[in-house]
């Protein structure tokens, strides 16, 4: 019957406690006491067990699933390195004076005084790194098992090839660089919040709400103040849906009184120029407009007939006026204006009266333009910011006779990617609305795209078959986990809360002091200094010598 060598185990540090209850727990022969027959008896080691290769695919699955606790481990273990100094100096002291131990000569050592504990440690290190990366195997485990771990050896190895290559080089730029990249210290803190990006475009396919919506909960968790509050507020229906609609056209009046403001700004040079501007191009426009709306003195259309008399009387009341005072470019500009609200009063279905009516106002326009160069330039920045606000309005329903109704529902519809929305157009045009007044929409809407427990659109008509497809594969826990995905509701208070934590973590980071933690912190956790888990590796070192001696081949 195979047993236990006990002068083997004590020699590896096992108590005879600890060897009894093994052989117990095992159904063993006790190895305390033996007759002479049983010592006599030719012992049988037990086999070490052998494990198959890890594919490619357990490599990566296994990495997928233990990133978060690997993670956890490396922040675990900043923490208590930057709340343990002194154990934290110790412990690479010791490492370090036991690898130079091992690198100078015996008798130095010697002479010197061996210092055997730390000299153990730095064997166990040295080890566990040797087992750890000393064959194709070792490494696909410890990528499996420990990837932040194995992302803190590769960031400390970049290190100390960018501290050894020639200072300010290329090289040491670039190692650098990627040291930076996969440092995991660096990556926990950005991790949350990326990968909530990530999963965005997943959580806005399956509840129905768009990625927009999803993002915008993201964005609303780490920001907080004012847009967290204004995302909770609607996402649990704690505010009327129309207060969104009154912050729209706010932005919008207030977009209308910047264009304004600048405008007067930029007309301070034209008041200045006090030439007097010739008529022909405007007369030639209405000679034109004439000929449009009559044949041969008949009347061909009889609207725009009539507003070309109109504006033909205040041109040329107009010309009658005094040229120093009203045909600078300036008072040409205020007749400008006047036909434009001339033109303004025509209904959009008389179309011949607006062509001709609008050819005049840009006759006008043109002529200031010819002849007062600087005027070209003010107008364009007031006819761009015009034409985005007239953009906007008619998009978003946001003018004075568009309903309520239709307006929320144009507003509602921002967080949709599709025809209907003309493929985020929409989307732009409210960010440019929200950044010119200064009040928040997006987070409001997000939050009310996704009050609801159920999915949106198509994915509503979809759930009921998916939670039943779920269950019969997966029972229950897939059945309640594709609910869960497939609810705005949850899922936004899900990202609203997975932003609040990707914060958190970086104002835990951004308060650390600054120096360079793949030198300092990655060796200490990598050396097991940080978390105690030296001790867990010196053990499982240990146990692993034991199990490849044919001991404890159970365990």
């Amino acid at each position: 019957m195979a047993t236990i060598d006990r002068v083997a185990a004590n020699a590896a540090g096992y108590s005879d406690a600890e060897i009894d209850a093994f052989e117990r727990q095992s159904g063993l022969a006790s190895s305390a006491v033996q007759t002479p027959a049983a010592a006599a008896a030719p012992t049988t080691p037990i086999a070490p067990q052998k494990t198959a290769p890890l594919t490619a695919g357990e490599v990566a699955t296994g990495a997928l699933v233990n990133l978060p606790s690997s993670a956890f481990n490396i922040a675990k273990g900043l923490y208590e390195a930057v709340t343990s100094p002194i154990k934290t100096v110790k412990g690479i002291l010791d490492i370090g004076a036991g690898g130079l131990q091992n690198l100078l000569p015996e008798r130095f050592v010697e002479f010197l005084g061996e210092d055997k504990a730390s000299r153990e440690v730095a064997n166990q290190v040295g080890q566990f790194y040797s087992d750890r990366y000393g064959s194709i195997e070792g490494a696909k485990r410890a990528i499996a098992t420990d990837p932040a771990g194995v992302m803190a050896d590769l960031s400390t190895f970049l290190t100390g090839g960018a501290t050894l290559a020639p200072k300010g080089g290329a090289l040491a730029t670039k190692l650098s660089q990627a040291a930076k990249m996969v440092d995991p210290i660096q990556l926990t803190a950005k991790g949350v919040v990326a990968a909530g990006q990530s999963v965005a475009p997943v959580v806005g396919m399956t509840t129905g709400v768009g990625t927009e919506a999803a993002r915008q909960a993201l964005r609303a968790g780490y920001e907080g103040g004012n847009i967290g509050k204004l995302f909770i507020e609607n996402l649990r229906g704690n505010v009327p849906t129309e207060v969104v609609l009154d912050a729209a056209k706010q932005n919008l009046a207030a977009m209308n009184a910047t264009k304004q403001a600048e405008y007067r700004s930029n007309m301070k040079a034209i008041k200045a120029d006090t030439s007097v501007l010739d008529f022909a191009g405007i007369d030639s426009a209405i000679n034109t407009a004439e000929k449009i709306a009559t044949f041969k003195g008949q009347v061909k259309n009889q609207k725009a007939a009539d507003a070309i008399s109109v504006i033909k009387s205040e041109i040329n009341n107009w010309k009658s006026l005094d040229p120093v005072q009203y045909h600078t470019p300036e008072g040409l500009d205020v007749l400008k204006q006047k036909i434009g609200g001339i033109l303004e009063t025509i209904p959009y279905e008389q179309k011949t009266a607006r062509t001709v009516a609008g050819g005049v106002y840009e006759s006008i326009k043109k002529e200031i333009t010819k002849q007062a160069p600087e005027y070209a330039k003010t107008m364009k920045a007031y006819s761009d910011a015009s034409d985005l606000i007239l953009e906007i309005e008619r998009t978003l329903s946001l003018g004075q006779k568009a309903s309520a109704d239709t307006a929320m529902r144009k507003l509602q519809s921002l967080m949709r990617n599709n025809v209907q929305t003309n493929y985020g157009q929409r989307i732009n045009l409210a960010k440019e609305l929200e950044a010119a007044g200064g009040r928040e929409m997006m987070p409001a809407l997000a939050g009310q795209a996704m009050n609801e427990i159920s999915p949106r659109g198509l994915q509503r008509a979809t759930a009921v078959p998916s939670l039943f497809g779920a269950f019969s594969t997966g029972g229950l826990p897939a059945a309640a986990a594709m609910a869960a995905v497939s609810s705005p509701r949850v899922m936004g208070e899900t990202l609203y809360g997975a932003g609040r934590l990707g914060k958190g973590v970086s104002k835990v980071t951004n308060l650390l002091p600054d120096v360079n933690y793949q030198s300092i912190i990655n060796p200490a956790y990598q050396a097991g200094m940080l978390g105690n888990n030296l001790e867990l590796q010196l053990l499982e070192e240990r146990n692993r010598r034991l199990r490849s001696a044919g001991l404890f081949g159970q365990q």
